[in-house]
């Protein structure tokens, strides 16, 4: 028997101390099966796959750019051959939640299944993850904004992956061209918050340790610049030209920016009062108390008032850019009460028996009063937002609601108080049930609060029965 031959390695100098090693893939099988699973992924969806991928780029790609639009339209315009084959499922499996939208979609007489296609995709990156580029981290990163995928080992790997492609580094000086600069610095920025609210989704530690922000030296392993408008390379239609049903690009922009923004503070809040060194007994809460508790918080709320302060009128609630389009300021302005309750529950927490009753009462009245501003804004959504791209983080957010609520129950000093927030779970029930008969992320967001809050009669036999 012979030897198998010796791959010749490539080496691509990107700067003068950082070189790629890439080799090329020495299985001709593998080829075979790429093309293989690329017309399987095709044909689940012929002829539909340029409506799908229109509306891909219409409604998702504006505030989660992590492809290079130009360069994707022009290789679907030539051939499916010519990607791997877990991002093309990615982007069809997305586009699919607004088949409604597109009007060949929506004349189609059979069922897409989004099932057969979702399990072709999973598939699929566990053999892209063997030949590995920053296009299986764009698959990996689509396939996690799926509702029903909760798969903290595909998150895990692509973190692995972002950080062998040199995700986590400054590329700014590199011999690299200006798309790919931005293109790397997307990636790196949506791999992070999709690591971060993960954190907040499944109650884990945070897998990217970025600086904290009291720390004097940069001991981080995540140096990446901030992303700048700068960083999007594609051309912006003219406001008048937008699709109908789309969300405008150029506010699609400014909302990812502002979405990292407000990721990095939430990181920071997240090691401040909900890491083990923060939660366990005699750990940093234990030993500031309420009074030191609350402190600290006010620096962070301070943080969270700027921001939305800063926000420009583009990313406001009530703002469309253009007629007949949709806007998914929703998912912005959620993610940032999400931060906010995280923090009342964590000056909640820190209350103790002995805990001032003045201080006891601020810290409860204020808690009130952001749960009601949190119901207020689920409220206030229109189908313009509802129907609009929201990230996998979006259901846990909404339900986050009804948990704090939850908390104010249990913490409750008498039977009034405590029937008052069993009404306010029963208020944002209501408030998704007719919002979510055909949205996907607030059907799971129903099912997460009814799983955290249980039987809402049972809860108000229970209280009754607690304070008698």
């Amino acid at each position: 028997m012979h030897p198998p031959a010796k791959l010749e390695c490539c080496l691509r100098r990107v700067d003068e101390s950082t070189i790629f090693m890439t080799y090329p893939d020495g299985d001709s099988a593998s080829e075979m099966q790429r093309i293989a699973d690329l017309d399987r992924i095709e044909g689940t969806i012929r002829p539909l796959g340029p409506s799908l991928v229109k509306l891909y780029f219409n409604i998702v790609h504006p505030t989660f750019p992590i492809l290079h639009k130009d360069d994707f339209l022009d290789k679907h315009a030539r051939s499916h051959h010519e990607f791997p084959p877990s991002l093309l499922a990615g982007v069809y499996l997305i586009a699919l939640d607004w088949q409604q939208f597109n009007k060949e979609l929506a004349a189609v007489p059979r069922a897409l299944d989004a099932a057969i296609l979702e399990d072709l995709a999973m598939r699929a990156i566990e053999n892209d993850m063997k030949r590995p580029t920053l296009s299986t981290l764009q698959a990996g990163l689509l396939l996690l904004q799926r509702v029903r995928r909760t798969n903290n080992t595909l998150l895990t790997q692509l973190v692995f992956l972002g950080q062998t492609l040199g995700i986590h580094v400054d590329c700014s000086d590199w011999f690299i061209p200006a798309w790919e600069r931005g293109l790397r610095c997307r990636l790196a920025w949506a791999l992070y918050m999709q690591d971060k609210w993960g954190a907040l989704v499944h109650g884990r530690p945070s897998l990217i340790s970025d600086r904290l922000a009291w720390d004097d030296e940069n001991n981080s392993d995540w140096d990446v610049r901030p992303c700048t408008v700068e960083d999007f390379h594609e051309i912006l239609i003219k406001a008048e030209d937008v699709p109908y049903g789309s969300v405008d690009a150029k506010a699609g922009r400014v909302s990812f920016i502002h979405a990292i923004e407000l990721t990095r503070i939430f990181s920071q809040l997240q090691y401040a009062f909900c890491s083990v060194g923060a939660t366990k007994k005699g750990g940093r809460l234990d030993k500031l108390g309420a009074t030191g508790t609350m402190a600290l918080a006010e620096s962070f709320a301070q943080q969270l008032r700027q921001w939305y302060t800063n926000l420009p009128g583009c990313l406001k609630l009530d703002t469309t850019t253009h007629m007949r389009g949709l806007s998914a300021n929703g998912a912005l302005h959620l993610s940032h009460m999400a931060a906010e309750l995280t923090l009342h529950r964590a000056v909640l927490r820190a209350l103790r028996p002995e805990t001032p009753p003045s201080l006891k009462s601020t810290i409860r009245t204020a808690a009130r009063a952001r749960l009601l501003s949190a119901l207020k804004l689920v409220e206030t959504l229109q189908p313009k937002h509802t129907q609009s791209f929201w990230g996998f983080a979006a259901p846990a957010q909404m339900a986050m609601i009804g948990s704090f609520a939850g908390l104010l129950w249990a913490t409750s000093a008498d039977c009034d108080e405590a029937i008052e927030y069993v009404h306010q779970i029963e208020r944002l029930r209501w408030a998704l049930q007719v919002r979510g008969s055909a949205v996907p992320f607030i059907r799971e967001a129903i099912r997460m609060l009814d799983e955290e809050t249980g039987d809402l009669e049972a809860l108000k036999t229970a209280t009754y029965q607690a304070f008698s």
